[in-house]
């Protein structure tokens, strides 16, 4: 069982590691946004190609974390209950559960429509009201990416203390500062990470 126990540890850290996807395609969003005009161009299609086909790769990390998850809980003695009974675990799978939800949305409402626009341009230059609307949508696309990355950063910090929990200011202290590096990753390129 220990073994068991530690390979889902892996499974489970590296899965959450690979969901930080949102931080990746912020940076590459915001560079992209320095190169500025023409919309759809090559460089324009490559990043947007790049971040529409990381949905299902972000879906299975997902599961992976849940699964591997509940696979911990269980070999540590306790059940679905505990979802409840642990406010942390608790918290962690809502936050996954909106992650989840995050990226169906963008999955299933706002890519199709981004790509729709882009098959009614055709070819640089864009007619100004389609590149308006797509930026708008990708202004949208990006929000959630934020949040996304948002959730991601709290559940990482929530896991580590699953068992040993940190006092509430510390919980506060660190959630606004991971609410500050969202941010800031949201709007800039964070060429030097943390600082």
């Amino acid at each position: 069982m220990d073994v068991l126990s530690d390979i889902l540890k892996v499974v489970h850290i590296l899965s959450a590691i690979f969901m930080a996807w949102p931080y990746y395609a912020l940076v590459a969003v915001n560079q992209r946004a320095r190169l500025g005009p023409p919309l759809g161009d090559r460089t324009d299609t490559f990043i947007e190609n790049i971040i529409k086909n990381r949905t299902i790769p972000c879906y299975v990390f997902q599961a992976s974390v849940f699964i591997s998850g509940l696979g911990l809980v269980f070999l540590g003695g306790g059940g679905l209950d505990t979802l409840i009974t642990n406010r942390l675990l608790g918290i962690k799978f809502l936050l996954l559960l909106v992650v989840a939800g995050i990226l169906t949305s963008v999955h299933t409402g706002l890519q199709p429509r981004i790509d729709s626009l882009f098959d009614k341009a055709g070819t640089p230059p864009f007619p100004e009201e389609i590149a308006k609307e797509i930026g708008q949508l990708r202004s949208t696309r990006k929000n959630r990416a934020s949040m996304c990355l948002f959730c991601v950063l709290v559940m990482a910090m929530l896991g580590v203390q699953v068992w040993a929990p940190f006092p509430l200011w510390l919980n506060g202290v660190l959630v606004l500062a991971l609410a500050a590096f969202t941010m800031r990753a949201s709007n800039s390129e964070t060429p030097y990470g943390w600082a």
